[in-house]
């Protein structure tokens, strides 16, 4: 199975492997000799990397995820063992296996709930534990630096020393260490860092709740006209001259969106998978785009066409752009979500933005005509979506949005050439999202 990089790097941050990393700086500067310290690291290594591929690929059933998270903990009591003696009562051990084990428990509670009481419960006990776990972690690499720097100084044997890293020492000086002034410091940023992740995954909750009952919402009946007519309540009779909607010229602020290799994505998902994946997408637009007033006017497959400015002509480039920076920031989440349903979670997409005149008027063949809303700002629009895989951007805004744009939505667009767009005559600039 194909990783992608990104899901990769993800797992590896926010999951599975950092305190690993900070385990084997232990690990690496506490060895007895430097070659020793090398081998063991470049083992641990290894396993953490057997243990990440597998958390990316198949960490999303929650039973993989709780075992694949105790992958580098086996691997290290299998190295003490073939090495040395394997005394389970010495604090590296206890500290990495309670750390994989509280991690990987919680992991697999929370990815079994989409949302809902034990879902915020197991995502606030990871961002918390986490923080204690590194923090212990810390305490830990300047216990053992002390200790060995007693031992080469000979102020202790090495009975004392296998002694004094045992768990019981542990516990004793972690609170003393904690109420040290030189270290109140770390803890309020590693306190800090955890509230704000917390913060984090307590809005992606939100939003996946959001975008569930957003799906779920059931449809409007449509009832046939005898219905209609005898449930209407009575109106009086007069004559009305009946006039035709007159079309409409507006400025507005479109968006174009595609998923960058859909058709292969359907192919490998199937039609049910296919329609599933879509109805969430649809669902995290429509979730952007109505908290600026934007309006879904055009669904085709995995293209979406989006419209600002219908009602309220005011400030519309501004909400359009703020819409498309929304769900992009939205995505990382979104993919860790149908991670979770066994859907493709390297979701890739392209955004148009373009500003310009449209026509709403009402059309249709006679007695089907609805309102409709049709111009060249639309197809700029999907013309710089379609250019987003030529540039490898994510997102393109041309020119007569940016023009519109208040000085500070400026300043968040870099400018990233010129392009032939519809109907110009020369190349125009096209600006994208600063990183």
């Amino acid at each position: 199975m194909k990783i992608p990089l990104k899901r990769f790097s993800e797992e590896f941050y926010y999951y599975s492997s950092q305190l690993v990393v900070f385990f084997i700086v232990i690990i690496f500067l506490t060895s007895g000799s430097i070659a020793m310290g090398i081998t063991s690291s470049i083992i641990v290594v290894l396993f953490m990397l057997a243990q990440t591929l597998l958390l990316a690929s198949q960490g999303h059933l929650p039973i993989l995820r709780f075992l694949f998270s105790l992958i580098t903990p086996v691997g290290y009591s299998i190295l003490r063992a073939a090495t040395s003696s394997l005394d389970f009562t010495e604090t590296t051990n206890i500290l990495l296996w309670g750390a994989a084990v509280y991690i990987g428990f919680f992991q697999a509670i929370a990815f079994s709930r989409k949302s809902g009481f034990l879902k915020r419960v197991a995502e606030t006990a990871l961002s918390l534990g986490s923080g204690v776990i590194f923090f212990s972690f810390y305490y830990y690499l300047d216990m053992r630096i002390n200790l060995r720097q007693a031992l080469e100084a000979g102020d202790m044997d090495r009975e004392a020393y296998q002694e004094a890293l045992k768990i019981g020492h542990f516990l004793s000086g972690l609170k003393d260490f904690a109420a040290s002034p030189q270290h109140l410091f770390a803890l309020l940023g590693i306190a800090s860092f955890d509230i704000m992740l917390l913060a984090a995954r307590m809005r992606a909750i939100s939003l996946r709740s959001r975008l569930d009952r957003i799906i779920q919402r059931p449809p409007k009946p449509e009832l046939p006209p005898s219905v209609e007519d005898e449930t209407a309540a009575p109106q009086p009779k007069a004559v009305v001259t009946a006039t035709p909607f007159a079309p409409t010229r507006l400025l507005a602020s479109a968006i174009s969106s595609d998923i960058v290799g859909f058709t292969s994505l359907s192919e490998v998902m199937g039609a049910q998978k296919s329609a599933e994946f879509l109805n969430k997408y649809y669902a995290l637009w429509t979730h952007v785009a109505s908290s600026e007033g934007g309006r879904i006017i055009s669904i085709t497959g995995d293209s979406v066409v989006l419209l600002f400015g219908l009602v309220n002509e005011q400030l519309n480039p501004e909400r359009a752009l703020y819409s498309a920076y929304a769900f992009m920031d939205e995505l990382d989440g979104f993919r860790e979500d149908l991670a979770t349903l066994s859907l493709p979670a390297n979701l890739q997409v392209s955004i148009g933005v373009h500003t310009g005149m449209v026509v709403s008027a009402m059309l249709g063949s006679p007695g089907e005509q609805q309102k409709t809303v049709f111009g060249d700002t639309i197809a700029v629009a999907a013309r710089l979506d379609s250019l987003c895989r030529e540039l490898h951007q994510e997102i393109l805004v041309s020119h007569s949005t940016f023009r519109r744009l208040s000085l500070e939505s400026q300043a968040t667009l870099e400018r990233m050439g010129e392009v032939l767009l519809r109907q110009s005559t020369r190349p125009v600039p096209v600006y994208t999202r600063k990183l």
